[in-house]
C-alpha cells in the first residue's frame, strides 16, 4: 500500500497521500480539490490518468514509487548536484510508444549508458528536476510529466506538442557535492527554481 501514490478518501472528498509523499511535490495546490480528486479516482493516480484530459494545462506531476531507495535515510540531491539516472520515456502511456531509454537499444543501436545531469539548474525538463530532487539512490519511480513541465505545446523531435511524458526513472548515484564558485552561487541566486 505504501507504494501507491494516492487515492481518494471517501469521507470529506479529500486527497490522501502516503506519508512519504509531500503534497507540494505531487499536485499543484491551485487546482480545485474536486478537480484533483477526479484525476485520482482508482487505487493509484496512474489508473485514470489519460494523455490529455487529466494533465492538460496543469502543473500536476504524479509519480508512483516502484522500488524504494536502498537507504531511506540517505540524502536527496541538492540543487546543482550531479546525479546519474537510468530512464525510459514513453508517449501515449506506460508501455506504449517508447521514445528513448538509457538502458540500451537495438534500433537505433545504443549501449546502456546512465544519463548524468546537474539537478535544478535547467539542464533537463522541469519535470525531471522536480522528480529527481525528491528521490534517493536506488529508488525507481514511474512519473507522468504534464506538457507544462515537459516540452510544452511545441514538442520536440518525435514528441508532439502538448504530450504528457511517461518516464520510469531510477536514481543510480549522487556525486559528492563540490564547493561552488562565487559565479555559480550568483547564478543560482539569480535563477531561482520554479
Amino acid at each position: 500500500i505504501s507504494s501507491m501514490l494516492g487515492f481518494v478518501c471517501a469521507l470529506a472528498s479529500a486527497l490522501c497521500l502516503p506519508s512519504e509523499v509531500r503534497l507540494a511535490d505531487t499536485i499543484d495546490t491551485r487546482l480545485p480539490r474536486r478537480a484533483v480528486a477526479a484525476a485520482v479516482v482508482g487505487t493509484t493516480m496512474f489508473s485514470t490518468l489519460t494523455a490529455r484530459s487529466a494533465l492538460a494545462g496543469t502543473d500536476m506531476l504524479t509519480f508512483e514509487v516502484l522500488t524504494p531507495p536502498t537507504d531511506p535515510s540517505s540524502a536527496t540531491p541538492t540543487r546543482g548536484q550531479r546525479v546519474s539516472v537510468d530512464y525510459t520515456l514513453w508517449i501515449g502511456g506506460f508501455e506504449q510508444k517508447q521514445i528513448d531509454t538509457s538502458k540500451g537499444s537495438v534500433l537505433p543501436p545504443r549501449l546502456p549508458s546512465p544519463f548524468q545531469f546537474n539537478v535544478g539548474v535547467g539542464e533537463v525538463i522541469a519535470g525531471w528536476d522536480r522528480t529527481v530532487k525528491g528521490m534517493r539512490a536506488g529508488e525507481t519511480r514511474r512519473v507522468v510529466v504534464p506538457p507544462s513541465l515537459g516540452y510544452g505545446d511545441k514538442g520536440i523531435g518525435p514528441i508532439p506538442g502538448g504530450a504528457p511524458l511517461y518516464f520510469e526513472i531510477t536514481l543510480l548515484a549522487l556525486q559528492p557535492v563540490k564547493p561552488m564558485s562565487e559565479q555559480q552561487r550568483k547564478w543560482l541566486d539569480e535563477h531561482p527554481e520554479p
